[in-house]
């Protein structure tokens, strides 16, 4: 399969045209609304370092506290406020009207992943454990409706359970989880080095990697491979909540921000993404939304499951932050991904929710 991918990747060279279109899906595990949208939560700042897990509050409050909740959101990500919601559009804020909710009843990761990529949650996956699904993905059907050779579909992720939900099958296209090394045929010095790097780097649970790494190399993937459907999955905002150190959450988002700046400026200097690209970023689920439980998120904590969706591209309104659009789900992204790919989601699954229209309001 490896020989196949690069065999593939030698014989098929892709014609740009007009109508060619990307998709780049950005996960970040677990991340709130309250700080997508309000930034620093101050109640729990204010609980102290027994419930945020703060070891230095004036640090933390002199780094993302401000006056008011947009300015606090600014700080905390500033391109995401300041260059992705006004070109493009953003929506799950309650406050605005825009509720945006899980369907399925687990409120965990992998039956939130799976609800992403198939559109609609499925009954059979209650667990994170490790294994795939017999049920067709979102990039699978890119793949297979567009005619991509493997390596033009890719996911790469700082966890296993991402490659394992990525697809119905082995070996389909382009995977990389956790601690994965490129394979020879596909990867160049710089992957070389950060895969053994990747390795090296010790994290708070061995079931993850580093975010940062996983982030440089989906950039060299992209560089070198120009993927047409990318899904980069990240995980530390989930563990250094997990861990309740609020503190280090907040500073996670602030990079993690700059991962998103750093992509879609990379994506703007190639040809073959410039003015091509659809950036969609959202979560796999909720979080408690108090002080006592914003560590956690399952079933029966309130705030699990509420999610939220940023698009940015040159096929999508630039609404701003969204309001007065109730309905929207997490069922609703596998459609979207479609939308922007010029490809008909009710072929891929016509109990999928459907795409974000174009007809939002805006703010």
């Amino acid at each position: 399969m490896l020989l196949a991918l690069a065999c593939a990747a030698a014989t098929a060279p892709r014609a740009l045209a007009d109508s060619d279109r990307n998709v780049i899906l950005v996960t970040l595990d677990g991340v709130r609304i309250q700080e997508i949208f309000g930034g620093m939560d101050e109640s729990i700042v204010a609980a102290g370092e027994a419930e945020s897990g703060i070891y230095e509050l004036e640090v933390t409050r002199r780094r993302y506290g401000r006056a008011t909740a947009r300015e606090r959101r600014e700080v905390l990500m500033p391109f995401f406020w300041k260059q992705i919601a006004p070109a493009g559009m953003v929506l799950g804020n309650p406050a605005l009207g825009s509720r945006m909710t899980v369907r399925n009843d687990q409120l965990f990761s992998y039956p939130g992943y799976s609800e992403i990529l198939t559109g609609e949650p499925q009954p059979h996956v209650l667990s994170n454990d490790l294994m795939r699904y017999p049920r067709e993905t979102v990039l699978d059907f890119a793949q297979r409706s567009l005619g991509l050779p493997p390596t033009q579909v890719a996911q790469i992720g700082s966890w296993d359970g991402f490659s394992m939900a990525a697809s119905k099958s082995d070996g389909t296209f382009f995977m990389n989880g956790a601690y994965d090394l490129v394979p020879a045929e596909l990867s160049t010095p710089e992957l070389d080095y950060l895969g053994a790097l990747r390795k090296q780097v010790l994290e708070l649970w061995e079931e993850g990697s580093n975010d940062a790494i996983t982030f440089r190399m989906g950039l060299a993937y992209l560089k070198k491979h120009e993927p047409r459907v990318l899904w980069l999955g990240f995980s530390q905002s989930d563990d250094w909540a997990h861990a309740r150190r609020y503190d280090r959450l907040l500073d996670y988002l602030n990079v993690a921000d700059q991962f998103l700046e750093e992509l879609w400026t990379v994506v703007q200097s190639l040809r073959t993404y410039r003015g091509r690209t659809t950036l969609i970023v959202t979560t796999d689920h909720g979080r408690g939304r108090a002080p006592k439980d914003w560590t956690e998120h399952e079933a029966g904590i309130e705030g699990s499951q509420d999610v939220w969706v940023a698009i940015i591209g040159p096929d999508t309104p630039a609404l701003g932050e969204v309001r007065d659009q109730a309905g929207v789900t997490q069922s609703d992204i596998a459609a979207t991904m479609l939308q922007y790919l010029s490809l008909d989601y009710r072929k891929f699954n016509a109990a999928a929710g459907p795409p974000v229209p174009g007809s939002l309001k805006s703010r």
